[in-house]
C-alpha cells in the first residue's frame, strides 16, 4: 500500500520498518518480544523453581544449568536496601540492557515511567518477585543486575542450556 501526501509516495511498510527501528532504538534494544534463546513462560508450564537472592552487589547462586525447553520460576528476594533487578540474556542483550538504564539512572523503575523489558524483573529492597522464563535453545546465556555499576560490581551470573 503506497500513500501519498504532497506530491511524496510512502510505502506505509518502509514506514512501519522505520518506527519499529525507532521504538527499539529508543529502548536500547531491550527484549520486548521473544528472543532467539526464550520467551516468557506460564505458570502451568513450570518445570522448576530457582530462589536467587539479591544482596548489595550479588547474586546467590550465580551459576544456573538448564535443559532447553524448560520453563524456570525465578524467585528473586531482595535482602539489600537498594534496588536490583535480574534480566535474563545473551551477552549483546544484556549490554543493550545496561546502556539503556544508564541513560535512565534518574528514573524510578516498576512505577509506571517505562516500559519493563519481559525478560527482566526489577525487586525493591526487602521485595520477592517472580519471573517466569520458557528456554527455547541451547547455549550460554547471562543473568544480570543492569542498574548503572551493579554488574561491573560482581551482581551477574551464567545460564548454560543445554
Amino acid at each position: 500500500m503506497r500513500m501519498k501526501h504532497d506530491g511524496i509516495a510512502f510505502s506505509v511498510a518502509a514506514l512501519l520498518a522505520i518506527f519499529g527501528s525507532l521504538n527499539a532504538y529508543a529502548h536500547g534494544g531491550e527484549q520486548h518480544g521473544d528472543a532467539v534463546y526464550g520467551h516468557p513462560g506460564q505458570a502451568k508450564d513450570v518445570t522448576r523453581t530457582i530462589k536467587i537472592l539479591a544482596s548489595d552487589y550479588a547474586f546467590d547462586p550465580t551459576v544456573l544449568n538448564f535443559a532447553k525447553g524448560e520453563t524456570i520460576r525465578f524467585v528473586v528476594s531482595n535482602a539489600s536496601k537498594r534496588m536490583h533487578e535480574l534480566t535474563i540474556g545473551d551477552a549483546e542483550t544484556q549490554m543493550a540492557h545496561r546502556k539503556s538504564m544508564a541513560q535512565m539512572a534518574d528514573m524510578k523503575h516498576d512505577e509506571g515511567e517505562h516500559e519493563m523489558p519481559n525478560n527482566a524483573v526489577h525487586v525493591k529492597p526487602g521485595e520477592t518477585r517472580e519471573l517466569i522464563w520458557t528456554f527455547t535453545s541451547s547455549g550460554e546465556l547471562q543473568f544480570a543486575c543492569n542498574y548503572p555499576g551493579h554488574s561491573d560490581l560482581g551482581m551477574e551470573g551464567k545460564i548454560s542450556v543445554k
